[in-house]
């Protein structure tokens, strides 16, 4: 009689290769899974586009008559206008100003169509502020407001609060627009912005919609090899996910996962990262402005930091030193002053993981993507810098430039200090940047520091060998993360992006599926 209750030879072999594939991927192996699926896998990809930019040109009505009753789905004749909008003092940059009737009114009111093919996305978003306040229509149907009273808006209501333009920019708001109210074709964004009180001294808006999509694609198949029979022996379980041979569980992390309970939407954890703009960043020496709007979360748990094009360069105040021309908006994070004099997570020692795909290879000239700590002192590590590229690069550059990513240690970034460069496939790393999401580590303790790649040890050095490091006077505090995408700075460094040449440029998207980290305990 067959005995029904233990595994056959065929069960046994297919039960080794799962369990041997999982907990390689689990521990982060430095060496590739022998065996290939079995099987054909679908493997989802999440893909973040922006639709309208900010800075666009929408239509535009502020005057003491009301707008047409159905100014949200017919559109009038109105004058148009490039965001952001504004009106009063201390704006920052604005591309048109609103005109200020005799009658001052209390609402102005913003329109854009876009156009969707038959593919609709999933899911869309708009970022944008509330100043004072703001209800947003997407083909006459509500998809938000904030700081407005409940029921119907008209003319005359109120916002319901009053920040100061600075504050509502630094607390954008998103509203997620549901797919059942988009269609094939035209579609409209309609807009009203409201006062808090007729002589307000302060208006504005500007907008950014954005659509997500998944796409899933099917490898091909590929025949198993045979494995060879193992004895019988105990279960064998993969190890718990995010466990590091020596360190154990991450102490800290985000898995991006994070849902604002005010919205429903995927959003920054404010709790672990401060997401900077200009008004409290200034300009980096990039060709770049620092937007909020230019990191968000999708509900996959990737963060997204984009780079766009602007219709149009932003001039750099000429006191100031870097590009004149800032042709990108991009996005910065990172863990200062989420409270005063704090940090959201600090250690002088640890290891530090992300895993992320950066956009580099062909056609992302002038980006750089980078995972990075930073202490109160002048010291910096570069964990991961991936840089781009597209067209003809100096030749100095180029040669060292394509397909790597380096770590980078800084005593002093204002050029006096000194400065080290480890790139990972001159190190022995296996793998590009630019085909997929990699696993970038680096593990800091009295005794030595190192960096890995999808698990492969590509540098080691001791105090012996490299001092800096452990010098008190660079790196003697603790270290908080940061992650921007920088655009530019330099014609002979990483390349300015053409506006002539846009091609070389596009789709600049740095996405992190997670950052970890572990605390040092002495062992």
């Amino acid at each position: 009689m067959k005995n029904t209750t233990a595994p056959t030879r065929s069960t046994a072999r297919i039960l080794v290769a799962v369990f041997a594939a999982l907990a390689a991927l689990a521990v982060l192996a430095a060496t590739l899974v022998a065996s290939p699926p079995a099987q054909a896998a679908t493997a989802p990809m999440s893909t973040v586009a922006s639709v309208i930019p900010r800075q666009s040109i929408w239509t535009y009505h502020h005057a003491a008559a009301a707008p047409p009753s159905n100014w949200k789905t017919v559109a009038p004749s109105w004058p148009t206008g490039r965001a952001p909008f504004g009106k009063g003092v201390r704006l920052g940059p604005v591309g048109t100003m609103i005109p200020a009737p005799s009658t001052s009114p209390l609402s102005a009111y913003f329109r854009k169509s876009f156009t969707l093919t038959s593919d609709l996305p999933e899911w869309m978003w708009l970022n944008t502020w509330a100043d004072d306040g703001i209800v947003v229509w997407v083909n006459g149907v509500e998809v938000g407001r904030k700081n407005a009273p409940a029921g119907q808006v008209g003319q005359n209501s109120y916002a319901t609060q009053a920040p100061s333009t600075d504050s509502a920019k630094s607390s954008p708001v998103t509203f997620t627009i549901p797919s059942s109210v988009l269609r094939e074709g035209g579609n409209t964004i309609a807009v009203q912005v409201l006062f808090n009180w007729r002589r307000t001294p302060n208006v504005s808006f500007d907008a950014h919609l954005v659509r997500k999509d998944t796409i899933t694609t099917t490898p091909p198949v590929t025949p198993v090899p045979e494995v060879p029979e193992v004895p019988e022996g105990p279960e064998v379980k993969p190890p718990s996910g995010g466990d590091v041979a020596g360190w154990g569980a991450p102490t800290w992390r985000d898995e991006f996962s994070h849902v604002d309970p005010s919205t429903g939407a995927p959003a920054v954890d404010a709790t672990k990262w401060n997401v900077r703009g200009r008004d409290d960043l200034g300009l980096l020496f990039d060709a770049a402005v620092v937007e909020r709007d230019q990191v968000s979360t999708d509900d996959s748990g990737i963060l997204h930091i984009r780079a766009d094009w602007l219709p149009q360069a932003e001039k750099r105040p000429a006191a100031q030193s870097g590009p004149t021309d800032l042709w990108h908006t991009t996005g910065y994070l990172d863990q200062r002053r989420l409270q005063t004099g704090d940090v959201a997570m600090s250690q002088r020692y640890g290891r530090w993981e992300i895993r992320a795909k950066t956009p580099t290879g062909e056609n992302s000239r002038g980006s750089l993507a980078a995972f990075w700590l930073r202490n109160s002192q002048s010291g910096e590590i570069d964990i991961m810098e991936a840089w781009g590229r597209g067209g003809t690069m100096p030749a100095e550059y180029d040669t060292w430039l394509r397909d790597t990513a380096a770590t980078t240690v800084h005593t002093k970034t204002d050029g006096t200090g000194r400065k080290s460069v480890w790139r990972h496939r001159e190190q022995g790393a296996a793998t590009v940047p630019w085909d997929g999401f990699h696993v970038y580590a680096f593990e800091l303790t009295p005794t030595y520091a190192a960096t890995f790649v999808d698990g492969v040890e590509v540098m080691r050095v001791t105090p012996a060998t490299y001092p800096d490091l452990w010098d008190p006077n660079y790196f003697g505090t603790p270290l908080h993360m940061r992650l921007n995408l920088h655009v530019g700075p330099s014609a002979t460094y990483w390349g300015l992006p053409d506006p002539a040449r846009r091609s070389l440029t596009q789709d600049l998207d740095f996405q992190v599926d997670y950052v970890r980290v572990w605390s040092y305990d002495g062992n």
